[in-house]
């Protein structure tokens, strides 16, 4: 986490938190997952680590890019870029009145074809 300067906690939850972080090198702005895994059983780190390995090789225009991850104190903690926009949860709730169709149809086969093409990465 040297090389990372911490800006702001973006959200928290059950299995951890996503920080917004400052590369120190370059100034560019990434978001780090943080999950606890010191006190996660087997089961559970192996589902981390494929986590990981799944986002590593992931490259879609819809999909935040996944830049490195690394373990450290006992956490493992998974950068990605940041999406100053925020998520698709976020502009659902900010949305007044509702959305175009030809939107509404592009995020769902979006949505299907990473489904289709990386779903199975997760079985």
């Amino acid at each position: 986490m040297d090389k990372f300067e911490k800006v702001k906690m973006i959200r928290e939850g059950s299995f951890g938190k996503a920080i917004l972080v400052t590369f120190k090198e370059d100034g560019h702005q990434y978001v780090i997952k943080e999950i606890g895994i010191s006190r996660m059983s087997n089961k559970e780190r192996q589902v981390s680590c494929k986590e990981v390995a799944v986002l590593a090789n992931m490259s879609h225009p819809n999909i935040v890019q996944y830049k490195e991850s690394f373990e450290e104190s006992g956490c493992l903690y998974i950068v990605m870029d940041y999406c100053e926009g925020g998520d698709l949860f976020k502009k659902i709730n900010n949305q007044k009145g509702p959305f175009p169709e030809e939107q509404v149809n592009g995020v769902c086969l979006s949505v299907c074809v990473c489904v289709c093409v990386y779903g199975s990465a997760f079985q």
